[in-house]
């Protein structure tokens, strides 16, 4: 009596271990990649870019992400910890730690599952194809996604000078590069519309070839194959600028045809 005592009690704790590793959401959450974002999209679009974070602050929050630089001087791509600008001429440089931002965003690169993709002709349908791999549309979703690409259009930003414009006046005379047949990677974020204001609801991606010598703001895409690496984000984290120009913009209100406008 007393050993079949001794192995009930066993047998349910090692069956309320498993539940509790494969249920509980806390111990999910650790396997997530934590999301840290610098200022505000609508910041951005107000025409608060300043940079105040430091490159070097910045890449020690993550792996993998995307922003722009002081003044809207270029796309930032961040991959494998490194920090890139693609300029106003589509030259791709590694940018040192000391340059800042006005507007990013960065993850762990701890990919939790990986898919392939076949036959995409456009950006539109790529995001189709990625809504199907989203298993929790209210968390934020990193994705690193590697293809040979047949066609790829991307844009970026010149420089700007003070008295600064709002965004919707600087992507109009924006530079759009076209590529054919070129080996890169996508990195970029998928966010719930309950982050509008905070950050680009839906899908956010930047590019860069293999070769680290083009990339920009992906605007269309079609590749054969591609894999696509995701990881969700249970832990967000935003660090708000400190001076008087964001102190001065005003954030409020939805300002979702401005942001299609300036992504497009």
């Amino acid at each position: 009596m007393d050993q079949h005592w001794i192995k009930k009690p066993i047998s349910s704790i090692f069956t309320g271990f498993l539940f509790l590793f494969f249920f509980n959401p806390l111990l999910w959450a650790a396997n997530s990649s934590p999301f840290f974002q610098f200022s505000t999209i609508n910041a951005l679009l107000e025409g608060v870019y300043d940079g105040e974070l430091t490159i070097q602050e910045l890449i020690q929050k993550g792996e993998i992400g995307l922003g722009t630089f002081d003044a809207l001087d270029g796309e930032m791509v961040i991959i494998n910890g490194r920090c890139f600008r693609v300029n106003s001429q589509g030259i791709v440089e590694e940018v040192t730690l000391d340059e800042t931002t006005p507007f990013a965003a960065i993850a762990q690169a701890s990919f939790s599952n990986s898919h392939y993709l076949f036959l995409i002709d456009s950006l539109e349908e790529l995001e189709s194809e990625l809504d199907q791999i989203i298993e929790n549309p209210n968390l934020i979703h990193i994705f690193h996604i590697e293809a040979d690409f047949q066609t790829l259009k991307a844009r970026s930003v010149h420089r700007q000078t003070k008295p600064y414009p709002p965004l919707t006046q600087v992507t109009p005379n924006q530079a759009v590069f076209e590529f054919t047949e070129m080996s890169g990677d996508l990195v970029g974020f998928w966010c719930p519309q309950f982050f509008e204001g905070l950050n680009v609801s839906g899908y956010h991606f930047h590019f860069i070839d293999k070769d680290l010598k083009h990339g920009g703001h992906l605007l269309d895409c079609s590749f054969l194959l591609g894999t696509v690496h995701i990881s969700p984000c249970y832990d967000f984290f935003v660090q708000l600028p400190h001076n008087q120009e964001f102190a001065r913009a005003n954030l409020a209100g939805k300002r979702i045809d401005e942001i299609q406008q300036v992504e497009k």
